[in-house]
């Protein structure tokens, strides 16, 4: 099981309210068994739907850049709450350990991850820190095409390029600048290392 923890640094921005909303909006986006939650004011938790919805969790929160983020991976009592508040068990005490190393490690990126296995979780922070910086490159151009794409749906690039008024040449040209396929094939390769992670 999977569990994020997420904690907003309201120095990172100028406008809390704006930014709560944005945070929000990119977290009800998410696959999940328990939705996010404020436990309180600088505590959000949530259970994502399996490693790919954790993944998207993850990354949605590192787009942003003004959270720290905790993943905890491990047991859950069952059955699963659909209350996150409500859920006990190794992976959120290991999401909360995971939240509390991001706040003091002072990466720029950051990302923690507990499962148990300290060398996993090396080198799964690695990779999420590196797609989450990559992701951050993005000017507001690319992420208006890229957050209007499905991913494995072909023949998107006319209808996107006709909602925002533009060519299908540069949508095409948007993916490619924005590294959108690198970035699929990147998350399905961390998401198969987190379900591995998970049966260890």
């Amino acid at each position: 099981m999977f569990v994020v923890a997420l904690s907003p640094r309201p120095r990172s921005v100028t406008d809390v309210a704006a930014a709560s909303e944005q945070l929000w909006h990119q977290l009800e986006q998410v696959d999940t068994r328990a939705p996010f939650t404020a436990l309180s004011g600088q505590l959000l938790l949530g259970v994502p739907d399996g490693p790919e919805a954790a993944v998207d969790a993850l990354l949605r929160a590192a787009r942003l850049n003004f959270c720290y983020i905790g993943l905890g991976i491990g047991s859950l009592y069952e059955p699963v709450p659909v209350e996150a508040d409500l859920v006990e068990g190794k992976a959120v005490r290991r999401a909360l350990g995971a939240l509390e190393a991001a706040s003091h490690r002072g990466e720029r990126v950051p990302i923690c991850v507990s499962s148990g296995n300290d060398e996993m979780d090396g080198e799964l922070e690695g990779l999420l820190r590196m797609l989450g910086h990559w992701i951050r490159t993005r000017t507001e151009a690319e992420w208006a095409v890229v957050d209007l794409l499905t991913p494995g749906v072909r023949g998107q690039q006319k209808a996107v390029a006709e909602i925002l008024g533009i060519t299908p040449q540069a949508v095409s040209a948007a993916i490619v600048r924005s590294g959108y396929n690198d970035e699929l094939g990147a998350r399905a390769a961390i998401a198969r290392l987190l379900e591995y992670t998970d049966q260890l």
